[in-house]
């Protein structure tokens, strides 16, 4: 992992939402992460792993996870990808195989937005 890259997109990160970074650096939460419409809530907070190779590797994809809160509903109905009771107590993971990552020019931010993408009008 390349901590000083990790450091630097988390700092990123920081100025568009609020995050709690464990003191390790193995996971990080974004705090008020804003869901597309159709959703439960309009905002929620997100778990993230930190892949060990980061940013070679996305979040979310392979050993990586990306959690939700439990009892997330996209227009009343749990999402193809969503899968209560699979996370941390109280967590969801939301499962996706691959986003299109250049880890040369991309970053959390970015990550974020490609996440945000994903979650738009599931299967």
């Amino acid at each position: 992992m390349n901590y000083l890259t990790l450091k630097e997109h988390l700092l990123e990160l920081s100025r568009v939402y609020p995050l709690k970074l464990d003191d390790r650096l193995r996971w990080f939460i974004i705090q008020r992460f804003s869901l597309p419409p159709g959703y439960t809530w309009t905002e929620t907070d997100v778990l993230v792993d930190i892949p060990s190779d980061y940013p070679e590797s996305p979040p979310g994809v392979g050993n990586s996870r990306v959690y939700l809160p439990q009892g997330l509903r996209y227009c009343t109905r749990k999402p193809r990808d969503y899968h209560e009771w699979t996370g941390p107590q109280g967590w969801a993971w939301w499962c996706y195989e691959w986003i299109l990552w250049d880890s040369r020019k991309d970053n959390l931010i970015t990550f974020t937005e490609l996440f945000r993408t994903h979650m738009t009008n599931p299967p």
